[in-house]
C-alpha cells in the first residue's frame, strides 16, 4: 500500500463539489440525549440530520466516515439498528426547578470558585482579581453592565460544568440567561467583557451543547472582534517564576475551539491595563496551549489540502508534537508534580495531543480497511504507520485511565476523546483480526468501555459512547456467528442510524465506492 494508492482510495470518500451542505443546530431541547446528537461526533445521529439536505461538510477521516467503513466491513451491524426517519426525541431533563426558582438556589460564589479552579487554567482569559472585585462590590460602569452580565453568567455556566454537585443541572438556566445579554448587535460592541463572554460561549458552551458548527461561527466572529480591538498584539512571557508577583491586573484570553474534526483556532487577548510580569499556573497552561495550537493548526491546514499526507510529513509532524510534549513544564509533564489547579487543564491538553497524533496516522488505517488489505503483513511503510496508529491509541487509553477523576468537565472531554480512540481500535479489529489480536485491540476496547462506564455519572456522552462501542465490538467479534444481542432503548438505537442503507443512498458516489469492493 503506497502513499499514492492510499490517496486514490481516500479521494473517493470526498463528496462531489456540487453537493450542498446545510445543517440545523437550532433547538430548544437541552436534554442529555439531544446534547450528544450533532452530525459530527457520531454519538447520536438521526437519518434526517445526516442526509444531503441537513448535514455539514465532514472530511474523509471524520467519525461518521469511520463508522460507515466499519459497517461496510461488518454489514450485520445494520441488522441491529432499527431504521428511523425521526430526529432524536427526548423528555425535558428531570430534576430541574422551574426557572423562576433556579435563580434563588444558585450558589454563585461556589460556581465562580469552580470556574477559576478548573476552567481558568485551561482558558486563562479573565482577570480573576478584577472579576471577583466586581462580583463582591457590584460596581460596574453603566456602559459595561450588559457585557458584564453576559460574561458573569457565562462564567457561572462554566462553573456548573466544573463543579461536582447538584448545581450542575443549573447550566441550562444560566447559559440562557447569559444569552439574554448577547445578540447580533453584540458583535458591534468592542468591549473586552463581550469578547470574553463570546469566547466562552463559542469555545466551550456550544461544544458542550453539541453545536460545533455554531461554535465555530461564533468563534470566528469573536476572533475578528478581538483583532479589531488590537488584542492580538500581546506577547506572552516565556519564563516560569510561578511565585513572582504580578506588576498589575491583566487578563489573557485564549479561545481554543475543540471540535469533531479537531479544527483549532487560537485567540490570545489581554486587557490594555498592563502585561503579565509573572508566569502563574494559568499562563503555564496558556503557553503550552499556544505552542500546541500552532502545530495542530498547521496539521489541519495540511490535511485540508490532501486526504493523505506523505509518510515523511507524518513523521515530521509527529516528531514536532513529541518535541512539544518533551518541552512541557514539569507541572504539565509529570502527573505527580501537577498542582490541583492544573489537573483538568493537563488532562485536556494531553487528550488533544493524543487525538492530534491519531489524526496524522488514522487515514492509513482507514485506507487499509477500505481496500481490505491486512495491514499487519504489509511490508510497505503503510503497515508500519497503522501499527504506530494503534500504539498511540493504546497509549491514549492508558493515559486517560490514569488521569481521569470524577469531574463533569474532565469526563466530558475524556469521554469524547476516548470514543475516538476506541473507534480506531474497532476499525483495526474489523479490518485485520490477526493484526488486531497482536496489537491488543480487544483488550483495550474493553478497557475503554470500562472507563466510559465509570464516567457515565458525570457525562451523557460517556453512556452513548459506551453503547456504540459495545454494539460495534460485539458484532465485529461475532460477525461470523449469531448476532450479538445488545439491549438498546429506542433513543440509544438511533446512535447508529447513520449506518442505515437509506441514509447511505443519499450519496450515490459513496455507495458506489464502497460497493466496488468484494
Amino acid at each position: 500500500m503506497t502513499d499514492d494508492q492510499s490517496e486514490d482510495g481516500l479521494q473517493d470518500l470526498e463528496p462531489p463539489p456540487e453537493r450542498d451542505f446545510t445543517w440545523d443546530e437550532v433547538s430548544g431541547d437541552d436534554s442529555d440525549v439531544s446534547r450528544v446528537a450533532d452530525d459530527i461526533n457520531g454519538l447520536a445521529v438521526s437519518l434526517d440530520s445526516l442526509n444531503s439536505h441537513n448535514a455539514s461538510y465532514l472530511g474523509f477521516s471524520s467519525v461518521p466516515t469511520i463508522l460507515r467503513v466499519i459497517a461496510h466491513l461488518s454489514p450485520r451491524i445494520r441488522q441491529v439498528v432499527p431504521p428511523s426517519l425521526e430526529t432524536l426525541k427526548s423528555p425535558v431533563p428531570t430534576g430541574e426547578s422551574p426557572e423562576s426558582n433556579v435563580s434563588a438556589d444558585i450558589d454563585e460564589l461556589s460556581l465562580i470558585n469552580a470556574y477559576f479552579l478548573h476552567v481558568h487554567p485551561i482558558t486563562p482569559m479573565i482577570d480573576e482579581a478584577d472579576f471577583r472585585r466586581r462580583f463582591a462590590d457590584g460596581e460596574v460602569p453603566e456602559n459595561s453592565k450588559t457585557p458584564w452580565l453576559a460574561l458573569f453568567n457565562m462564567v457561572l455556566t462554566m462553573g456548573c460544568f466544573a463543579e461536582d454537585n447538584s448545581q450542575f443541572s443549573k447550566h441550562h438556566f444560566l447559559y440562557k440567561r447569559a444569552l439574554s445579554y448577547l445578540s447580533m448587535s453584540s458583535f458591534g460592541s468592542g468591549h473586552i467583557y463581550t469578547v470574553q463572554a463570546l469566547a466562552l460561549y463559542g469555545g466551550w458552551v456550544l461544544h458542550y451543547l453539541n453545536k460545533p458548527n455554531t461554535a465555530c461561527a461564533v468563534m470566528g466572529a469573536t476572533l475578528r472582534m478581538a483583532i479589531a480591538m488590537g488584542l492580538h498584539r500581546v506577547q506572552i512571557p516565556r519564563h516560569y517564576p510561578v511565585n513572582a508577583q504580578s506588576s498589575g491586573h491583566s487578563s489573557i484570553v485564549r479561545g481554543y475551539v475543540p471540535g469533531g474534526a479537531y479544527s483549532v483556532s487560537t485567540l490570545v487577548l489581554t486587557s490594555s491595563t498592563s502585561s503579565l510580569a509573572s508566569m502563574d499556573y494559568g499562563t503555564i497552561s496558556l503557553t503550552a496551549n499556544e505552542q500546541f495550537c500552532k502545530i495542530a493548526t498547521r496539521i489541519q491546514e495540511r490535511l485540508v489540502e490532501t486526504p493523505l499526507i506523505t509518510s515523511n510529513e507524518i513523521q515530521d509532524f509527529d516528531e514536532e508534537l513529541l518535541k512539544w510534549k518533551g518541552s512541557l513544564h514539569v507541572f504539565l509533564s509529570d502527573a505527580q508534580h501537577c498542582p490541583p489547579h492544573l489537573r483538568v487543564a493537563r488532562a485536556v491538553l494531553l487528550c488533544r495531543f493524543m487525538t492530534t497524533r491519531l489524526i496524522l496516522y488514522r487515514p492509513y488505517l482507514l485506507s487499509a480497511a477500505i481496500h481490505q488489505k491486512p495491514w499487519s503483513n504489509a511490508p510497505q511503510l503503510g503497515g508500519a504507520l497503522v501499527v504506530k496508529c494503534l500504539e498511540i491509541a493504546r497509549a491514549g487509553v492508558d493515559t486517560i485511565g490514569s488521569d481521569w477523576f470524577p469531574n463533569h468537565m474532565l469526563c466530558w472531554n475524556h469521554a469524547w476523546h476516548l470514543f475516538q480512540i476506541s473507534l480506531v481500535l474497532i476499525l483495526a479489529l474489523a479490518s485485520d483480526a490477526n493484526g488486531a489480536e497482536s496489537a491488543l485491540c480487544t483488550e483495550y476496547i474493553t478497557k475503554s468501555m470500562d472507563l466510559l462506564a465509570q464516567m457515565e455519572p458525570f457525562d451523557a456522552g460517556a453512556t452513548r459512547g459506551r453503547l456504540v462501542i459495545q454494539l460495534l465490538h460485539e458484532n465485529i467479534r461475532h460477525r461470523d456467528d449469531s448476532m450479538a444481542n445488545i439491549n438498546l432503548d429506542a433513543s440509544s438505537s438511533l446512535v447508529l442510524d447513520l449506518l442505515d442503507e437509506e441514509m447511505m443512498g443519499t450519496d450515490a458516489e459513496w455507495v458506489n465506492f464502497l460497493c466496488g469492493y468484494n
